[in-house]
């Protein structure tokens, strides 16, 4: 959620007859639970590739590190991009530990990612 106003930003940039993008917004906006972890789940059963924004507290949210977690073992792609390209913030464990790539917010290079499958 602290991260809303990039998300806003990533929506408009998808839609540009530049790149050939659907963004479908899958966040939950619930309480962090069984019921939580369920809609996820599916969620990202529906996901070709997995994209973690990275921010500043981005590495220690319990969510984001279940998710990640989630989607590597349902053997989804999972990229990491980093929000604030001029920023180093702390890579999530679940990246670092599966040698994820980590591209900075670039809409050819997340194009680039999809068009990898």
């Amino acid at each position: 959620m602290e991260n809303e106003s990039q998300i806003k930003l990533l929506r408009h940039q998808a839609k540009s007859d530049k790149f050939d993008l659907e963004f479908i917004d899958y966040s939950v906006k619930e309480p962090f639970d069984e019921k939580w972890k369920n809609q996820c789940t599916e969620r990202i059963r529906q996901c070709s590739t997995v994209f973690c924004m990275i921010g500043r507290e981005t590495y220690n949210r319990p969510a984001v590190l279940w998710e990640l977690n989630t989607a590597y073992k349902l053997g989804k792609k999972v990229v990491g991009v980093r929000i604030h390209k001029d920023e180093k913030n702390p890579i999530p464990e679940p990246l670092k530990r599966n040698k994820a790539k980590i591209i900075d917010w670039n809409l050819e290079k997340i194009q680039k990612e999809l068009d990898e499958q």
